[in-house]
């Protein structure tokens, strides 16, 4: 166990799904002093404002006035030259700052490969130059990159952490985009100590099932309960690496404090033999999703009706959201690889983090979808989602 040491941090996506579990997280370390925000914005005082309010949501009345003296908005863009941040604050930044963790990524995986790369890539770019100059100027320790267990793409067969491009194919661009994101920030290893983490498919807490967005899992099963589709495709029998997002965030804050992570990268998934199959995603859409159950289709079977004379039967919409739908076509067929985590598992028990089991928060995962509506309001107020578990 590594001795505390007073961390000051830059952190880029840190408004996004993922980033605010860690925020949440970094405001009860004792070990975390200033928490830098990449905030899309020009003026100072409007990125200052935006980290005031989220704040304010994320945090009791009580605790959020403190907090506001920790968190430093700094205001940019990451499709900008130099991040878009002002030279004044530049120096600032190189004396306080002693790691960066890069959450900022675009996951749209319908985005064309330029904006991929653009968002994914030349961003990560931009914010490796930062670190570079930081390292140089002051007093940068490493650099924390989120990627993601997907960079495996259309992989087979068992993944280490130490797999990387293996010459596989991928998904969608999102994929694509975040392996060359990867490659790039290892190459950066001669200039600071890298640390890289790659959860693999999140979804919302594992005991309020909070998520303020229903992508990836959540879409193809929100078509179902708002009636948008007749029938549903996939193969039942494929698996999905899926974890909690409170999984994912005190794995990250765990790690990020510990001299030992240098150098390694972890993989914050379910693992080999704990996947999940698609047809129990189904059943627990079922169950407490409010979900009712429609036509199968087997994948094979919609791929050929697709290209055939039959493909008339089915509406024009039907086939919109069809084609909406193909960036998560492997998803749905399940994925042929799975995601060895011994060792990161081994880590992380020791620093008492431990990994639920889709068993144990499906319910209320499902819940809460009915619950918001699919997303269209929140039911309690925000910062009740992001206090501590009481069993922690």
């Amino acid at each position: 166990m590594s001795e505390a040491k007073s961390i000051n941090l830059f952190i880029t996506g840190g408004t996004g799904f993922v980033g605010k579990a860690v925020l949440a997280r970094l405001a009860r370390t004792a070990s975390i002093g200033k928490i830098y925000l990449l905030v899309r914005s020009r003026q100072k005082a409007e990125a200052q404002e935006r980290v005031t309010q989220i704040i304010k949501n994320m945090f009791p009345p009580e605790q959020a006035e403190a907090l506001a003296q920790r968190f430093v908005a700094v205001p940019g863009d990451l499709t900008q030259p130099g991040l878009g941040i002002a030279p004044a604050q530049l120096p600032t930044l190189a004396a306080d700052v002693h790691q960066i963790l890069h959450l900022g990524a675009s996951t749209d995986f319908g985005a064309a490969l330029d904006v991929a790369r653009r968002d994914n890539v030349e961003g990560t770019r931009l914010v490796l130059d930062l670190a570079q100059y930081l390292a140089t100027h002051g007093h940068l320790r490493r650099f924390e990159y989120v990627s993601t267990a997907y960079v495996a793409g259309k992989g087979k067969g068992r993944i280490s952490e130490d797999d990387l491009d293996l010459g596989q194919d991928f998904a969608n661009h999102y994929e694509r985009s975040k392996l060359e994101a990867e490659v790039l920030v290892r190459s950066y290893a001669k200039y600071f100590p890298i640390v890289v983490y790659r959860p693999s498919i999140v979804v919302g807490d594992a005991q309020s099932g909070y998520t303020p967005h229903f992508k990836v899992m959540y879409w193809p099963i929100s078509l179902l309960a708002k009636n948008l589709v007749s029938v549903y495709t996939c193969n039942r029998r494929g698996r999905l690496d899926i974890v909690p997002v409170n999984y994912v965030a005190d794995a990250i804050v765990a790690l990020l404090q510990q001299d030992e992570s240098t150098g390694q990268t972890f993989h914050l998934t379910a693992g080999s033999g704990n996947e999940v199959t698609i047809a129990k995603v189904l059943d627990g859409a079922y169950a407490y999703a409010g979900v009712k159950p429609r036509p199968f289709v087997p994948f094979w079977l919609f791929l050929l009706v697709r290209k055939s004379p039959f493909a008339k039967f089915f509406s024009a919409d039907f086939w919109y959201i069809a084609d909406l739908a193909k960036p998560y076509y492997n998803y749905l067929r399940g994925v042929r690889f799975s995601l060895d985590n011994r060792k990161t598992q081994a880590q992380l028990a020791a620093l008492g983090v431990a990994q639920a089991s889709w068993d144990d928060y499906k319910e209320p995962l499902f819940k809460y979808c009915t619950e918001s509506r699919w997303g269209k309001r929140v039911p309690k107020q925000e910062y009740l989602y992001y206090l501590p578990d009481p069993a922690t």
